[in-house]
């Protein structure tokens, strides 16, 4: 006959493997961010570890969709890839930038998989990894912490891709190397700070006005490099006079104008990729020679 001492036994072990798998499963909710959707993108359930992530509670972010929580600086060809991807019953790997309830933008490595029964898809369900804390540091590695555009170290690691780029494609590149004019006057003039403003002010306006595929980086002090993506060296020369005028004619908030002068050469795999950059610092050095205040395209400028 079935003792009630090991009857007991067995209920308390019962009992105990019941609260393990509750304090494991209180354990990944908690650790594992994760989000349910159903077939439309609707957010039907998030995990604990979500909601500390995002800053938003469950009951806030079911029957929404994942525009609550996008970031504007995500590009939209990310999503439009995503879609394509999980709507065929594939998986999706990728990196996008969300914010949370308070607005602060935070990055997240994340998989989503498609929920299947036979061919249809029930939902969607994504995990995430929180990797804001490495693109930081990744960031102020390849910045430049006054402009906050890229830095010379980066613009290296960029070349190498243009440079594969245009081997297979068997095209060319411009490289647009700039200076701003007698810029060590408005330092002893204005002042250090105020010549740290002009800086910040000339980056903003410059990226502003170049499409995104373009890179532009601080080479060191006031000269600026420029990599025109799929265009031809007379286009670039027009892209230059007009970010020169631009420069000329913005108001910097000084009793004189900011002047560029700008050098231009092509990257031909016939040639390294540090010829180039210094035939078009030759040629923007010849421009200053010349009187400042101009353009010069480095083949038209030899000796």
């Amino acid at each position: 006959m079935y003792g009630y001492n090991n009857l007991h036994k067995e209920i308390d072990l019962f009992n105990c493997l019941a609260h393990i798998e509750e304090l494991k499963s209180e354990i990944l909710d908690r650790n594992l961010i994760m989000i349910t959707t159903d077939p439309t993108g609707v957010i039907t359930d998030v995990s604990k570890g979500f909601e500390l992530l995002s800053g938003y509670a469950k009951v806030e972010l079911v029957g929404l969709t994942h525009k609550i929580i996008s970031h504007p600086d995500t590009p939209r060809e990310i999503f439009t890839h995503l879609w394509e991807t999980i709507t065929k019953g594939k998986q999706w790997y990728g990196e996008i930038k969300n914010k949370n309830k308070h607005g602060f933008g935070y990055w997240s490595k994340i998989c989503i998989e498609p929920l299947l029964n036979e061919d249809n898809i029930l939902g969607y369900i994504g995990i995430y990894t929180n990797i804001t804390e490495q693109k930081e540091l990744s960031r102020k590695v390849e910045i430049d912490p006054l402009t906050g555009i890229y830095n010379r170290s980066k613009l290296h690691l960029l070349l190498i891709h243009k440079i594969e780029q245009a081997y297979f494609e068997n095209s060319t590149f411009p490289i647009l190397f700039i200076d701003l004019d007698l810029f060590k006057s408005v330092n002893d003039q204005y002042g250090h700070l105020e010549g740290d403003r002009i800086l910040v002010e000339f980056s903003n306006l410059i990226r502003n006005s170049l499409r995104s595929r373009d890179l532009f980086c601080r080479w060191g002090g006031e000269e600026f490099i420029i990599i025109l993506d799929q265009t031809d060296i007379k286009t670039a020369y027009l892209i230059a006079e007009k970010l020169r005028n631009l420069v000329q004619e913005y108001d910097f908030g000084l009793d004189r104008p900011i002047t560029l002068s700008i050098g231009i050469s092509e990257y031909d795999s016939k040639d390294s990729i540090d010829d180039t950059i210094m035939a078009a610092d030759q040629a923007m050095y010849k421009a200053k020679n010349q009187g400042r205040n101009q353009t010069l395209i480095a083949h038209e400028n030899r000796e």
